[in-house]
């Protein structure tokens, strides 16, 4: 029991975890397929916006043990933990992707500002636009590329070339992937570390059952 989690602790990295995995699994569904479930995309996306948050449940729009928008991820989540299971290769990429640069991000002091700064200007068009909306999804599109684009480390997306031509879907993946940084950086913010994925596997799967 050496290295087992607190609850709240497994519960907290286990929600993070699912918007990590939910961003993968929609990048990859948005790049073969041009679409993926609307509820999860705006979840993923109003994530992005809760800059101040009261709890971690309202980062993802949810209550506590209740996070139906976070459906896509605790599914992929669920595959990844159970070893039993196969998880796409793509969204496994992905995930260790965005690992990997937010770990970049979090140690750009300078970046992390100008990114903050950025979204803060761009939340004071959420009164007046819907967050999937063209001018939303371009503006934070246009983030990513002015911050975590800059690093020399890029996931390379793989897709279908017509939905990887289409500018209204990259700049979607691009805003997805922007919240896939975000989960990224509250995993370890929850404490979250590499070897939990591989030593506390049972645990996490658990308190990811109880809450898909």
């Amino acid at each position: 029991m050496l290295f087992s989690l607190s609850d709240e602790q497994s519960y907290k990295e286990s929600i993070a975890l699912a918007g990590l995995f939910q961003a993968a699994a929609i990048v990859d569904q948005l790049a073969k397929t041009g679409t993926a479930p609307e509820e999860n995309i705006e979840t993923s996306i109003g994530s992005i916006f809760k800059l101040d948050p009261e709890s971690i449940e309202d980062i993802f729009n949810g209550q506590a043990n209740y996070l139906p928008g976070l459906s896509l991820g605790f599914s992929q989540l669920q595959l990844v933990l159970d070893k039993k299971k196969t998880l796409n290769s793509d969204v496994l990429r992905y995930v260790l992707g965005l690992i990997n640069l937010q770990g970049k991000l979090l140690n750009d002091k300078d970046m992390m500002a100008v990114l903050r700064s950025r979204l803060e200007q761009l939340v004071e068009n959420q009164n007046h636009f819907e967050i999937t909306h063209d001018r939303m999804l371009s503006g934070l599109a246009s983030i990513y590329q002015d911050t975590i684009s800059q690093f020399r480390f890029r996931i390379q997306v793989s897709g279908n070339q017509l939905h990887l031509e289409n500018q209204r879907n990259v700049d979607k993946i691009r805003a997805i992937l922007l919240a896939g940084i975000r989960s990224a950086l509250l995993w370890r913010q929850a404490g979250g570390k590499r070897w939990h994925l591989m030593l506390n596997t049972k645990q996490l799967l658990n308190t990811v059952n109880t809450l898909a």
